[in-house]
């Protein structure tokens, strides 16, 4: 048996620019870090050359069938498409699942893609550099599935901990920043994570802020511009062990992302951040592509009991996390 853990990610700041249709014309730059989330891979060969798969939060099963007799299979399609892009044709059994359901804005459906190819990679004997494994899960993701996604999920996922991305035509650049322990420490006590309480439409929000890139529409255009250079600030904010310039730079994050595209914030967000604010909120943002999933916020500890019980009354429920450096990895049981 064979166990795949990757890792969700809260984006700081630069989402949008890590779209192709942004980075093939202009340099784009991301900021996300790795939080204590996962997506999780079983997999088992079988003795034939079967594939049963499950999927709970799907809630779909697929019985055990030959390859040559399965077609498309609703709830399984980032499995198929995997084992088909990884060559895979040894009988298997498989798991996954998530600590999040879809659309919650934290980079799952990246972590779980970048998650399958990483363990059929290990039951292959095969070995792929991160950048590699994370460009491979990419493909899948927008090439052969067809989703609206940029990269910055299956780096982070990858990687794992604080990366600050550059995106350019025909080149990725990693940076892994490595927080001072005490200010990290500073940094998780003033940081609360929320579930809105509904899923994000990321494919529709995406689509729109194409269109608004292909044709080159001013405001969303000299948003993203704008918010490729608070990647960097943040970046350079947490080097620094700056709270207050990192929460300075946070608000003015989302004010500018909110710009990118309609569907990134609504009524319900924008009363939920009103709310959160009046009890004592310095910043927040709407995670992934925006439009629900979840919140990340930051307050003094003093506050954060009050935000969360005026949050409650609205169906707004804290998600407790930490941050995390461990990225995408597997864990072997040799006796099941």
């Amino acid at each position: 048996m064979l166990i795949g853990i990757s890792p969700l990610r809260i984006g700081f700041a630069g989402g949008g620019t890590d779209l192709e249709e942004y980075h093939e014309k202009y340099v784009g730059q991301t900021i996300s870090a790795t939080i204590n989330k996962f997506t999780y891979v079983f997999a088992r060969l079988r003795n034939d050359n079967k594939l049963q798969s499950l999927s709970p939060d799907f809630a779909s099963y697929l019985p055990p069938k030959t390859y040559s007799k399965i077609a498309s299979e609703q709830g399984h399609e980032i499995i198929l498409s995997c084992l088909k892009e990884m060559k895979f044709s040894k009988g298997i059994d498989i798991f996954f699942c998530s600590d999040v359901s879809p659309g919650s804005g934290l980079g799952a459906s990246g972590a779980m893609a970048c998650n399958i190819v990483e363990v059929l990679l290990k039951l292959q004997n095969k070995k792929l550099s991160k950048k590699t494994i994370a460009l491979k899960a990419y493909g899948i993701g927008h090439d052969v599935l067809k989703w609206k996604i940029g990269k910055q999920d299956e780096f982070g996922a990858t990687f794992g901990g604080f990366n600050l991305c550059t995106w350019n035509k025909n080149k990725v650049d990693v940076k892994q920043l490595s927080l001072n322990k005490n200010f990290l420490k500073e940094l998780e006590q003033n940081s609360m994570l929320f579930n809105i309480g509904y899923r994000g439409h990321s494919s529709k929000i995406l689509e729109k802020q194409v269109v608004n890139i292909k044709k080159s529409a001013k405001a969303p255009l000299e948003a993203l511009h704008r918010q490729k250079e608070i990647a960097l600030e943040i970046a350079n904010s947490l080097k620094k062990n700056d709270l207050t310039e990192f929460t300075e730079l946070l608000k003015e994050g989302w004010e500018q992302k909110k710009k990118n595209a309609n569907g990134i914030t609504n009524r319900t967000i924008e009363q939920i951040c009103k709310i959160s604010f009046l009890n004592g909120a310095n910043a927040l943002k709407v995670t992934g592509a925006g439009g629900g999933g979840h919140m990340y916020l930051i307050a003094k500890p003093s506050r954060h009991k009050k935000i969360e019980k005026a949050l409650q009354r609205l169906g707004v429920k804290k998600v407790p996390f930490n941050f995390t450096d461990q990225g995408t990895r597997q864990i072997e049981l040799n006796h099941i």
